[in-house]
């Protein structure tokens, strides 16, 4: 789906048992690619619907299906992007995965259930909600009193963002994109010189980064349509409901 294709970079896939048997008789070859085949395989032991049960035991609530769908796509691309050989934790990817969850959930009818969702969707993932949490609070508030995308750079995670992937062991994700984007509108210098600065300072691709933000946008545009479309239907459904009702009330009397 679209929504699949969205937020996050990875295409890693879990292989079947036969493909895994297949892989192991070339590891017997040797060879350096091997030994990082060996690596991928020893961080896929977990599967999708590992991951989906933890995040349904931490939160066995229904969701509304405008919320529900993209919460459980955005799990199983989350599940993929964790169990990549190269995934780290990065607080420049939290502050985008934070800017997303908070803007997906916009309009949720609780704040306590929304809290609950995010602290269930990190767990399940194996992350720490709170730490997630504080540290993109932190890049937030740094960026908000940041001197322009001058300042912006000055942050030591652009620096150790640009050491690993300069050293190619950087796992790209478009919530890494969005957190830089997020930086950029809270130090108000959304010039999209400035964005193409600030992505060469993380040693990322100005090119990738522009198309995982167009597309990012386009998914909350949907969303926002979906969310009009369902208020229409439950204030569609209001006097309907209400007449049913009162000929139920009537009946009784």
């Amino acid at each position: 789906s679209a929504i699949l294709s969205g937020l996050v970079g990875s295409e890693m896939c879990i292989r079947d048992r036969g493909e895994r048997g297949r892989d192991r008789a070339r590891v017997a070859r040797g060879g350096r690619e091997i030994d990082e085949l060996r690596m991928m395989y020893a961080r896929a032991d977990v599967t999708v619907s590992d991951t989906k049960q933890k995040f349904l035991q931490a939160y066995p609530y229904p969701i509304p299906s405008v919320w529900s769908t993209i919460t459980q796509e955005l799990l199983v691309q989350g599940h993929f992007a964790k169990y990549n050989v190269k995934s780290e934790y990065n607080a420049l990817a939290s502050l985008g995965f934070v800017s997303v969850f908070d803007q997906l959930y916009e309009g949720f009818p609780s704040e306590e259930e929304k809290g609950k969702i995010f602290s269930a969707f990190l767990s399940a993932l194996g992350e720490d909600p709170a730490k997630t949490r504080a540290d993109a609070e932190t890049l937030g508030a740094f960026a908000s009193s940041a001197d322009g995308v001058e300042g912006l750079k000055t942050n030591p995670i652009f620096a150790s963002t640009k050491e690993k992937s300069d050293a190619g062991k950087l796992l790209y994700t478009r919530y890494l994109a969005i957190g830089i984007f997020r930086m950029l509108e809270l130090a108000k210098a959304t010039d999209p010189k400035a964005l193409e600065a600030l992505v060469e300072a993380g040693g990322l691709e100005t090119k990738k980064v522009n198309g995982d933000l167009s597309m990012y946008k386009g998914l909350l545009s949907k969303l926002a349509a979906a969310k009009e479309l369902q208020e229409e239907f439950l204030e569609r459904e209001k006097p309907v409901s209400y007449t049913h009702l009162r000929a139920h009330e009537t009946r009784e009397d």
